[in-house]
């Protein structure tokens, strides 16, 4: 019982949520078990609210039963879901709807999200529901919010990546998309109106855009386009081998915006306001619509929705003066995206970022306890020299131990996933992510002065570059060193 009462009461229900959601996804519990099931478990739990050990198992598989019903209720679609239609290779299709996602500029296509509100098809139109993923393989200009009317060929997504034990069928059906949609140069493409899409989501999208032109304008183009990966998310245009480089030393996280890119960002923009001299109340409030404006204009992938739903649940306990329990913060993120969409535990995504911070959370500390670093260690050493080593000494320890946990939480999942096994990853990150820290730190800073004091950006602009191009040498560098990774086949 003593070891039950050790576990917070929302993380335990979190897991029995998740693995309800993954046990329905995997047998498919008849939906009248469920429906019986979750009943029993309240009425147990209710009659027996005195015997905290029978409540407790009780309330957890009453989340157990809630996630299968959850999931089983989100796969039911409505009738004329796009989903649910046959229209595999269907020619010369006509489907109408709105442009959900900012469009992405390749060299070949322009790719966009389209939520579906009607299908043209042998001149007969009806209602439809759903998203599919649009590639015109034309010039244009497009934007969020537009409406427009849309004539290609629909086909399935392909299912398995080469190589990997990613599917690519499998991640779009977790972002609700089921169909892909070809859109050639003689195919028709008729503008209806725009700028109907939500509000902040097309001023996030506008944000960014003026970000990304500043970095064009200030930085080498190489640069520019790494800078934007990192900071903004836009990596359509990220140089291959450059991002096999940090795929072979485990350190492509930083390329995809998650809580260490959140983290920087909110921290930059607190040192920021205390400078004006904000209130710390007023600096936290200040730091929620920021924060939500962020998510929205790189993408809202899992691991961006997770650490912005973390850093708001701590914000909101430093409003109502309660220290933040970083478990419970965890296990309330992952709620709130599996109650928004319950097949995100299958993305990729969402458990090498859940899995990853977990891991920190837990194994940090006793990696940390484990060499027990102090001033005993030190001998003789005169007191001053000695407590600025105990302090560089606890900040290396620090690092290292973070780096380590990250890789042991999600050695698994990317041994399987990608079919890689990457042992120089812990001193990668030691070197590499604090250098990925101050380039995402001096493209901010950048970023500002492009736009108070323009005078200050060549000179800022510079130094990027060069940290930049450090960066990239280091990340080569350390993946041609020997057993520096290696493929499982």
């Amino acid at each position: 019982m003593s070891n039950l009462e050790q576990i917070p009461i929302l993380a335990a229900a979190a897991v029995f949520f998740i693995l309800g959601i993954l046990v329905e996804g995997l047998i498919n519990i008849p939906f009248f078990v469920l429906l019986a099931f979750c009943p029993a478990m309240l009425t147990l739990a209710f009659l027996k609210r005195k015997k905290r050990f029978v409540f407790v198992l009780s309330f957890l598989f009453l989340s157990f039963g809630l996630g299968g019903l959850h999931l089983k209720n989100h796969l039911l679609l409505p009738g004329n879901h796009i989903g649910l239609l046959k229209l595999q290779g269907s020619k010369n299709i006509q489907l109408g709807g709105m442009i959900v996602s900012d469009p992405v500029y390749g060299e070949r296509k322009i790719s966009f999200t389209l939520g579906v509100k009607k299908i043209c098809r042998s001149h007969k139109s009806m209602g439809a529901r759903g998203k599919v993923l649009v590639n015109i393989f034309d010039t244009g200009r497009f934007a969020y919010g537009d409406e427009l009317i849309l004539e290609g060929r629909l086909y399935r997504p392909f299912i398995f990546a080469a190589g990997s034990n990613f599917s690519y069928r499998d991640y779009l059906r977790s972002q609700g998309i089921a169909y892909i949609l070809n859109v050639k140069k003689e195919n028709k493409i008729v503008f209806l109106s725009g700028k109907k899409g939500n509000f902040f989501k097309s001023l996030a999208f506008k944000l960014k855009h003026k970000f990304e032109g500043i970095f064009k304008q200030y930085l080498w183009p190489l640069n520019s386009d790494v800078l934007s990966a990192i900071i903004l998310g836009e990596r359509r245009n990220f140089p291959e081998r450059l991002r096999r480089a940090f795929i072979q030393t485990g350190t492509a996280h930083i390329i995809a915006i998650s809580g260490f890119h959140v983290g920087i960002i909110a921290f930059l923009i607190l040192i920021f306001l205390k400078t004006m001299r904000i209130k710390r109340k007023v600096r936290y409030m200040i730091m929620i619509p920021i924060l939500i404006i962020h998510m929205l204009a790189v993408g809202a992938s899992s691991s961006v929705v997770r650490a912005t739903l973390m850093a708001l649940i701590v914000l909101i306990a430093y409003l109502m003066d309660r220290e933040p329990h970083m478990i419970n913060s965890l296990s309330l993120a992952a709620l709130f995206i599996l109650g928004y969409n319950p097949l995100q535990i299958f993305d990729i995504g969402f458990q090498l970022s859940f899995v990853s911070v977990l891991g920190i959370v837990i194994l940090s500390p006793r990696i940390i306890n484990l060499f027990k670093i102090g001033s005993a260690h030190l001998g003789k050493i005169n007191g001053k020299v000695k407590q600025k080593l105990n302090i560089l000494l606890r900040v290396i320890l620090n690092s290292f131990s973070v780096s380590l946990a990250a890789w042991l939480a999600t050695f698994g999942f990317v041994a399987y996933y990608f079919r890689i096994i990457s042992p120089v990853t812990i001193l990668a990150n030691l070197i590499i992510v604090p250098l990925a820290s101050l380039a995402i730190i001096l493209g901010f800073t950048l970023s500002l002065s492009a736009l108070a004091c323009p005078l200050l950006s060549p000179s800022i602009a510079a130094t990027t570059n060069f940290v930049l191009v450090f960066l990239f040498k280091v990340a080569y560098c350390l993946s041609h060193l020997p057993f520096a990774y290696f493929y499982l086949y």
